[in-house]
Protein backbone atom coordinates (compact mmCIF):
# COMPACT_ATOMS: atom_id res chain seq x y z
CA UNK A 1 0.00 0.00 0.00
CA UNK A 2 1.27 3.33 -0.94
CA UNK A 3 1.94 5.91 2.15
CA UNK A 4 -0.29 7.90 0.43
CA UNK A 5 -3.14 5.39 0.47
CA UNK A 6 -2.24 4.49 4.37
CA UNK A 7 -3.13 7.81 5.42
CA UNK A 8 -5.77 8.29 3.66
CA UNK A 9 -7.44 5.36 5.33
CA UNK A 10 -6.28 5.64 8.55
CA UNK A 11 -7.78 9.34 8.56
CA UNK A 12 -11.00 7.59 7.08
CA UNK A 13 -10.91 5.31 9.82
CA UNK A 14 -10.19 7.19 12.31
CA UNK A 15 -12.72 9.22 11.22
CA UNK A 16 -15.70 7.26 11.60
CA UNK A 17 -14.43 5.87 14.93
CA UNK A 18 -14.31 9.41 16.11
CA UNK A 19 -17.71 10.16 15.24
CA UNK A 20 -19.40 7.56 16.60
CA UNK A 21 -17.75 7.60 20.28
CA UNK A 22 -18.01 11.67 19.87
CA UNK A 23 -21.94 11.07 19.49
CA UNK A 24 -22.34 9.11 22.84
CA UNK A 25 -21.14 11.83 24.74
CA UNK A 26 -24.59 13.32 23.54
CA UNK A 27 -26.76 10.50 23.63
CA UNK A 28 -25.63 8.70 27.08
CA UNK A 29 -26.09 10.53 30.44
CA UNK A 30 -22.10 10.09 30.44
CA UNK A 31 -21.42 13.63 28.77
CA UNK A 32 -24.12 15.25 30.35
CA UNK A 33 -23.03 14.32 33.67
CA UNK A 34 -19.67 15.01 33.00
CA UNK A 35 -19.90 18.46 31.98
CA UNK A 36 -22.65 19.28 34.98
CA UNK A 37 -20.67 18.35 37.38
CA UNK A 38 -17.24 19.89 35.96
CA UNK A 39 -19.06 23.08 34.69
CA UNK A 40 -20.61 24.08 38.20
CA UNK A 41 -17.67 22.82 40.30
CA UNK A 42 -15.00 24.92 37.97
CA UNK A 43 -17.54 28.14 38.61
CA UNK A 44 -17.93 27.54 42.27
CA UNK A 45 -14.41 27.13 42.79
CA UNK A 46 -13.04 29.95 40.82
CA UNK A 47 -15.63 32.03 42.55
CA UNK A 48 -15.72 31.13 46.09
CA UNK A 49 -13.12 28.85 45.69
CA UNK A 50 -11.46 26.93 49.36
CA UNK A 51 -9.17 28.55 51.46
CA UNK A 52 -7.19 31.49 49.60
CA UNK A 53 -7.88 30.25 46.01
CA UNK A 54 -10.74 31.91 44.89
CA UNK A 55 -10.82 34.40 41.90
CA UNK A 56 -11.56 37.71 45.04
CA UNK A 57 -8.65 36.47 46.90
CA UNK A 58 -6.63 37.45 44.19
CA UNK A 59 -7.39 40.95 44.05
CA UNK A 60 -7.36 41.48 40.66
CA UNK A 61 -8.94 40.22 37.36
CA UNK A 62 -7.26 37.85 36.45
CA UNK A 63 -7.86 33.92 35.33
CA UNK A 64 -5.15 32.96 37.94
CA UNK A 65 -8.11 30.81 40.20
CA UNK A 66 -9.53 29.11 37.55
CA UNK A 67 -5.56 27.93 36.32
CA UNK A 68 -5.14 26.67 39.92
CA UNK A 69 -8.32 24.81 40.64
CA UNK A 70 -8.78 22.68 36.81
CA UNK A 71 -5.65 20.91 36.70
CA UNK A 72 -6.86 19.39 40.28
CA UNK A 73 -10.47 18.56 39.37
CA UNK A 74 -9.17 17.30 36.10
CA UNK A 75 -7.24 14.56 38.32
CA UNK A 76 -10.84 13.49 39.66
CA UNK A 77 -12.43 14.29 36.68
CA UNK A 78 -10.49 13.03 33.77
CA UNK A 79 -10.26 9.17 35.08
CA UNK A 80 -14.02 9.61 34.75
CA UNK A 81 -14.64 10.58 31.40
CA UNK A 82 -11.62 7.82 30.32
CA UNK A 83 -12.85 5.30 32.22
CA UNK A 84 -15.33 3.73 29.59
CA UNK A 85 -13.00 4.07 26.73
CA UNK A 86 -11.87 0.33 26.60
CA UNK A 87 -13.09 -1.19 30.24
CA UNK A 88 -16.76 -0.32 28.85
CA UNK A 89 -15.92 -2.42 25.82
CA UNK A 90 -14.45 -5.54 27.20
CA UNK A 91 -17.17 -5.99 29.93
CA UNK A 92 -20.05 -5.69 27.41
CA UNK A 93 -18.17 -8.42 24.66
CA UNK A 94 -18.09 -5.32 21.72
CA UNK A 95 -14.32 -5.93 22.28
CA UNK A 96 -14.33 -8.68 19.86
CA UNK A 97 -16.51 -6.61 17.67
CA UNK A 98 -14.31 -4.45 16.85
CA UNK A 99 -11.51 -6.59 16.52
CA UNK A 100 -13.50 -8.30 13.90
CA UNK A 101 -14.01 -4.94 11.85
CA UNK A 102 -11.42 -4.26 9.29
CA UNK A 103 -9.98 -1.33 11.14
CA UNK A 104 -6.40 -1.22 12.77
CA UNK A 105 -5.70 -0.78 16.67
CA UNK A 106 -4.15 2.75 15.83
CA UNK A 107 -7.04 3.73 14.63
CA UNK A 108 -9.47 2.60 17.15
CA UNK A 109 -7.03 3.73 19.75
CA UNK A 110 -6.69 7.40 18.18
CA UNK A 111 -10.15 7.55 17.00
CA UNK A 112 -11.48 7.35 21.13
CA UNK A 113 -9.20 8.96 21.97
CA UNK A 114 -9.58 12.35 20.21
CA UNK A 115 -13.58 11.76 20.87
CA UNK A 116 -12.61 11.99 24.12
CA UNK A 117 -10.21 15.01 24.39
CA UNK A 118 -12.78 16.97 21.68
CA UNK A 119 -15.81 16.67 24.22
CA UNK A 120 -13.31 18.16 26.71
CA UNK A 121 -12.58 20.62 24.51
CA UNK A 122 -16.11 21.38 24.13
CA UNK A 123 -16.63 21.09 27.81
CA UNK A 124 -14.12 23.88 28.51
CA UNK A 125 -15.65 25.94 26.40
CA UNK A 126 -18.20 27.25 28.09
CA UNK A 127 -16.19 28.02 30.61
CA UNK A 128 -15.24 30.79 28.05
CA UNK A 129 -17.55 32.57 29.97
CA UNK A 130 -15.53 33.10 32.61
CA UNK A 131 -13.01 35.25 31.25
CA UNK A 132 -15.70 37.16 29.57
CA UNK A 133 -17.54 38.59 32.49
CA UNK A 134 -14.32 39.03 33.66
CA UNK A 135 -13.41 41.49 30.93
CA UNK A 136 -16.09 43.78 32.24
CA UNK A 137 -14.64 44.01 35.89
CA UNK A 138 -11.08 44.69 34.70
CA UNK A 139 -7.93 45.01 32.13
CA UNK A 140 -7.54 40.91 31.27
CA UNK A 141 -4.89 40.22 28.98
CA UNK A 142 -6.42 38.31 26.73
CA UNK A 143 -2.57 36.58 25.43
CA UNK A 144 -2.48 35.18 29.03
CA UNK A 145 -5.80 33.73 29.24
CA UNK A 146 -5.27 32.24 25.17
CA UNK A 147 -2.28 30.57 26.60
CA UNK A 148 -3.73 29.43 29.69
CA UNK A 149 -6.13 27.57 27.99
CA UNK A 150 -3.87 25.94 25.40
CA UNK A 151 -2.19 24.38 28.59
CA UNK A 152 -5.37 23.41 29.60
CA UNK A 153 -6.12 21.54 26.85
CA UNK A 154 -3.02 19.75 26.54
CA UNK A 155 -2.94 18.81 30.05
CA UNK A 156 -6.03 17.24 29.67
CA UNK A 157 -4.63 15.76 26.24
CA UNK A 158 -2.08 13.67 28.64
CA UNK A 159 -4.63 12.69 31.45
CA UNK A 160 -7.21 11.39 28.91
CA UNK A 161 -4.19 9.32 27.04
CA UNK A 162 -3.33 8.20 30.41
CA UNK A 163 -6.79 7.40 31.09
CA UNK A 164 -7.11 5.94 28.28
CA UNK A 165 -3.96 3.58 28.71
CA UNK A 166 -4.98 2.24 31.95
CA UNK A 167 -8.71 1.48 30.71
CA UNK A 168 -7.00 -1.33 28.72
CA UNK A 169 -5.54 -2.41 31.46
CA UNK A 170 -9.21 -3.33 33.33
CA UNK A 171 -12.05 -4.83 33.01
CA UNK A 172 -14.55 -2.67 34.56
CA UNK A 173 -14.77 1.00 34.85
CA UNK A 174 -14.74 1.26 38.44
CA UNK A 175 -11.17 -0.58 38.47
CA UNK A 176 -10.17 1.90 35.66
CA UNK A 177 -11.68 4.92 37.50
CA UNK A 178 -9.42 4.27 40.55
CA UNK A 179 -6.35 3.34 38.84
CA UNK A 180 -6.55 6.20 36.56
CA UNK A 181 -7.47 8.38 39.59
CA UNK A 182 -3.89 7.12 41.07
CA UNK A 183 -2.22 7.93 38.80
CA UNK A 184 -3.40 11.16 37.49
CA UNK A 185 -2.65 11.84 41.08
CA UNK A 186 0.52 10.90 40.69
CA UNK A 187 2.30 12.79 37.66
CA UNK A 188 0.51 15.53 39.15
CA UNK A 189 2.19 15.67 42.56
CA UNK A 190 5.29 15.18 41.16
CA UNK A 191 5.93 18.59 40.81
CA UNK A 192 5.55 19.62 44.39
CA UNK A 193 8.42 19.09 46.63
CA UNK A 194 7.07 18.13 50.25
CA UNK A 195 5.27 14.95 47.62
CA UNK A 196 9.17 14.09 46.38
CA UNK A 197 10.74 14.27 49.97
CA UNK A 198 7.46 11.96 50.75
CA UNK A 199 8.42 9.38 48.56
CA UNK A 200 12.41 10.08 49.88
CA UNK A 201 14.22 10.52 46.37
CA UNK A 202 17.53 12.61 46.06
CA UNK A 203 16.60 12.53 42.47
CA UNK A 204 13.42 15.37 42.97
CA UNK A 205 14.62 17.58 39.60
CA UNK A 206 15.08 14.50 37.15
CA UNK A 207 11.58 12.82 38.77
CA UNK A 208 9.83 16.04 38.89
CA UNK A 209 10.25 16.20 34.77
CA UNK A 210 7.76 14.10 34.45
CA UNK A 211 5.19 15.89 36.29
CA UNK A 212 1.95 17.28 34.33
CA UNK A 213 1.46 20.06 36.31
CA UNK A 214 4.75 21.21 36.40
CA UNK A 215 4.82 21.61 32.72
CA UNK A 216 1.61 23.83 33.07
CA UNK A 217 3.29 26.78 34.78
CA UNK A 218 4.67 28.46 32.34
CA UNK A 219 1.27 28.16 30.51
CA UNK A 220 -0.40 29.16 33.69
CA UNK A 221 1.94 32.51 33.10
CA UNK A 222 1.34 33.35 29.54
CA UNK A 223 4.32 32.20 28.37
CA UNK A 224 3.92 29.54 25.12
CA UNK A 225 7.01 27.28 25.53
CA UNK A 226 7.67 25.28 22.85
CA UNK A 227 9.34 22.23 24.68
CA UNK A 228 6.12 22.19 26.92
CA UNK A 229 3.88 21.97 24.45
CA UNK A 230 6.42 19.13 23.28
CA UNK A 231 6.44 17.06 26.09
CA UNK A 232 2.95 17.26 26.45
CA UNK A 233 2.16 15.85 22.64
CA UNK A 234 5.29 13.38 23.57
CA UNK A 235 3.15 11.95 26.43
CA UNK A 236 0.09 11.81 24.59
CA UNK A 237 1.52 9.59 21.69
CA UNK A 238 3.31 7.73 23.98
CA UNK A 239 0.26 6.63 26.56
CA UNK A 240 -1.26 5.75 23.17
CA UNK A 241 1.22 3.79 22.07
CA UNK A 242 1.37 2.02 25.10
CA UNK A 243 -2.37 1.85 23.97
CA UNK A 244 -1.88 0.24 21.19
CA UNK A 245 0.51 -2.62 22.32
CA UNK A 246 -1.83 -3.41 24.79
CA UNK A 247 -4.97 -3.60 22.48
CA UNK A 248 -2.35 -5.54 20.00
CA UNK A 249 -1.83 -8.31 22.35
CA UNK A 250 -5.06 -8.59 23.20
CA UNK A 251 -6.39 -9.83 19.93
Amino acid sequence: MKLSEYFKTFFYNTTTVFWKEFSVYFNSPVGTIFASFFLFLTSFLFFFGLGDGSFWDFKSASMEAYFFWVPILYVIFIPALSMRLWSEEERSGTLEILFSLPLRDSELVFGKFFAAWSFLGFVLSFTLLIPGTIFYLGDLDPGIVTTGYLGIFLLGGADLALGSFISTLTKDQISSYLLGLILCLFFFLLGYRPFLQFLGTNQGTKISFFSLSKHFESFRLGILDGREVFFYLSFILLSLYANILILRSKR
